[in-house]
C-alpha cells in the first residue's frame, strides 16, 4: 500500500502491527487471559457474520479467541463501534472502526460535508456531482432545475435513499416535478457521459486505509474491483429510464442480469481489477500516472472533510491521549469513484465496506 502521507513508516507492514498482548498489565479491572504466547497476535471475529474474516485471520496467523474475551489484540465489528468500548480499549488493541466516520459514509451526511467546503473551496471540491439533501434542500433543488428549464437544458437526475446501500431503492428521473417534498433521500446530477469500457458503463471501487487520526494517516491500495454495467451504455432518455443494468454499475444490481458474467480472471467479466485497469489505461496510451495522482487527491480531500469530526470524536472516546499517539482505531473505506470521459474521477459515495464486498 503507497501512503498518502509521508510518515517514513515501512510500506509492507502489516496494516495492524500490534505489540503482543504480554505488553498489557492487569490494573485490576478487567481479567486477562493468562498464557498468552510472546509474540501470538489475538484477534476476536465475534462480532462478524463473515466467513472472509475469519479465513483472512487464519492466513495471518493469528489466533482466535473465544467469542466472549475482550482482551483480544484485534475486534473485528461489522457495525459501527460504541463510543464506551473505544474508551475501554488497551493501547495494545485495534478496533476496525472510527468514531465520527459515519460524517462522510452515511449518503446524507456526505453530501452536507461536501456542500460546506465547496462553498469556501469550490476550486479544489470539483470532483462532486451536484447533490441535494430532501427534503431541507428540495426549493434550492426545484430552483436550480427551473433555471435549467430557462436555459432549456435537459438533465438527468439520480434519486438516492439517504442511508441505502447496493444499490436499493435507487432510481432515474428526468421530470422533477413529480418529486416529492417531504421525502428524506439524496438528488443527485446525473454524470450523462462517462468513460465506457467495452462499450459499458462501470465504476471503480478504491480501497483505503486509514491507521491514525492524530495525524491523519492514509494509505492507498493499488487494486480494487471495476464493476461494469451489464447493457451497453446510452445516454439517459424518457425510454430508458427504468433500464438500471445500463445506468447502475452497483454488483448487487447487475448480479441479477443474465448478461452478468462470472469469471474468476481479473480482466474479464461483470467485475474486474483496478491493477489490470490501469494496465488498460497505460496500453492505450492514457497518463496512468495522473490518474493515480487524481485519484490520491480525491481520497485526500475527502478526508479531510471528515478528520475533525473523527478526531473530535476520537479525543473524547481517549482523553488525554498525546497528539501523535498509536491509535487504538483503523478503518477500511471503499471510494466508489466514476470516471468522466475525459478520465476525471468524481466520488459518487463512500462506505465502510462490509467484507462480502470482497468476492466475487
Amino acid at each position: 500500500m503507497p501512503s498518502l502521507h509521508d510518515n517514513g513508516e515501512d510500506q509492507g507492514t502489516s496494516p495492524v502491527n500490534l505489540p503482543s498482548a504480554r505488553a498489557y498489565q492487569n490494573d485490576g479491572k478487567r481479567k486477562v487471559r493468562s498464557k498468552k504466547k510472546k509474540g501470538i497476535i489475538t484477534a476476536n471475529v465475534a462480532g462478524t457474520k463473515y466467513e472472509i474474516v475469519r479465513v483472512v485471520i487464519n492466513e495471518m496467523a493469528f489466533l482466535k479467541t473465544r467469542d466472549e474475551d475482550e482482551t483480544a489484540n484485534l475486534i473485528w465489528s461489522d457495525s459501527a463501534v460504541q463510543h464506551e468500548k473505544i474508551a475501554e480499549l488497551r493501547n495494545y488493541q485495534r478496533i476496525n472502526h472510527f468514531p465520527g466516520m459515519g460524517e462522510i459514509c452515511r449518503k446524507d451526511c456526505l453530501a452536507r460535508n461536501m456542500s460546506k467546503m465547496i462553498k469556501f473551496q469550490p476550486q479544489e471540491y470539483g470532483f462532486i456531482p451536484k447533490t441535494w439533501i430532501f427534503p431541507a434542500e428540495y426549493t434550492q433543488f426545484q430552483n436550480y432545475v427551473k433555471e435549467l428549464r430557462r436555459k432549456r437544458k435537459h438533465k438527468t437526475f439520480i434519486v438516492k435513499p439517504a442511508n441505502g446501500a447496493m444499490g436499493h431503492g435507487i432510481s432515474l428521473i428526468r421530470n422533477c416535478e413529480k418529486l416529492p417534498s417531504q421525502d428524506h433521500f439524496i438528488v443527485q446530477e446525473y454524470l450523462e457521459k462517462p468513460f465506457l469500457m467495452e462499450g459499458y458503463k462501470f465504476d471503480l471501487r478504491i480501497y483505503i486505509l486509514v491507521t491514525s487520526c492524530d495525524p491523519l494517516r492514509i494509505f492507498l491500495y493499488n487494486d480494487g474491483l471495476v464493476r461494469m454495467g451489464t447493457e451497453k451504455y446510452h445516454s439517459p432518455s424518457e425510454a430508458n429510464l427504468d433500464q438500471l443494468y445500463m445506468h447502475l454499475t452497483n454488483y448487487s444490481v447487475n448480479k441479477h442480469n443474465e448478461n452478468f458474467e462470472r469469471d474468476e480472471t481479473i480482466d474479464k467479466g461483470s467485475k474486474r481489477s483496478v491493477g489490470w485497469f490501469s494496465e488498460f489505461l497505460q496500453a492505450n496510451n492514457y497518463d496512468v500516472a495522473k490518474f493515480w495522482n487524481d485519484v490520491s487527491e480525491l481520497v485526500v480531500k475527502t478526508l479531510i472533510v471528515a478528520e475533525p469530526h473523527v478526531l473530535h470524536a476520537y479525543r473524547m472516546c481517549r482523553p488525554g491521549q498525546p497528539p501523535g499517539s498509536d491509535s487504538v482505531c483503523f478503518e477500511v473505506l471503499g471510494f466508489d469513484i466514476i470516471l468522466d470521459r475525459k478520465l476525471k474521477p468524481w466520488l459518487l459515495e463512500m462506505e465502510s465496506p462490509l467484507p462480502i464486498q470482497y468476492t466475487r
